[in-house]
């Protein structure tokens, strides 16, 4: 290969350099290849540019050991330009199967395909009433994956 860039300034074969010598737009359509090529290259290489600062947030979000209300998720995702808020986004999850739609104790629950998911996570809190008994309140949050996993969703939708 060297020996050729060398002697032709190029790498081809010898049919390709017998084609360019019998027909020089053979080079013409080479070079134009090239060029798009190149052009192509560059716009993606400004696009990874572009969305660097998308991606590290996302990476951000997705390694955060934090987890917020569906509340908050909704928030997020008008601030990205989904018309929803926390009752809607609610009712979605419930329509779509990531919390349980049956009423009951286990009613806006998440259910187990999104439990194993890691989209959620459950906060148990035990209060203790002024006449003495105690209940426990659960609370359901989303996780910095589970917060990734429903803006794309709702990205993609919109």
């Amino acid at each position: 290969m060297l020996p050729s860039i060398r002697k032709h300034g190029t790498y081809m074969t010898p049919e390709k350099i017998e084609e360019v010598l019998l027909n020089p737009d053979t080079i013409i359509s080479l070079a134009q290849e090239l060029k798009d090529e190149r052009a192509l290259r560059n716009r993606l290489q400004d696009k990874i540019e572009e969305d660097r600062p998308k991606t590290i947030f996302a990476d951000a979000v997705a390694a955060s050991k934090t987890s917020i209300l569906v509340g908050d998720l909704a928030k997020l995702i008008k601030q990205n330009g989904v018309d929803t808020g926390q009752k809607r986004l609610f009712q979605w999850l419930r329509e779509n199967g990531y919390l349980i739609k049956r009423k009951g104790a286990d009613w806006n629950m998440p259910t187990q395909r999104a439990m194993d998911k890691g989209l959620f996570e459950v906060k148990e809190t035990v209060i203790t009433h002024a006449d003495g008994h105690t209940s426990v309140s659960k609370t359901v949050k989303v996780t910095g994956k589970g917060q990734q996993y429903f803006i794309n969703k709702f990205l993609e939708v919109a």
